[in-house]
């Protein structure tokens, strides 16, 4: 299931999409990308955050704007080679 939303934090509405790829056998295998604002910078950044991971393992990782666009480029070219098979 991939879906697209809306989250609240601190009364700023942000888009998410949550990626889950759980099964019986690999449970909370989920991975959410959320938009997010630098609080140091104020610049849009986005979060990666593998939900299988424990905390103490860093699952949180961050992309910028032009990350986010590239990774997204990178998924198109995908697609597109997908469509042409």
């Amino acid at each position: 299931m991939i879906k697209f939303d809306q989250y609240d934090k601190f009364g700023t509405t942000y888009n998410y999409v949550t990626i889950d790829l759980s099964t019986t056998k690999h449970r909370s295998r989920v991975l959410d990308f959320l938009e997010d604002q630098n609080p140091a910078t104020g610049e849009h950044q986005y979060i990666i955050k593998a939900q299988w991971t424990p905390e103490k393992y860093h699952p949180t990782m961050i992309l910028s704007k032009d990350e986010l666009i590239q990774f997204s480029i990178a998924i198109e070219k995908m697609v597109n080679v997908i469509h042409k098979k």
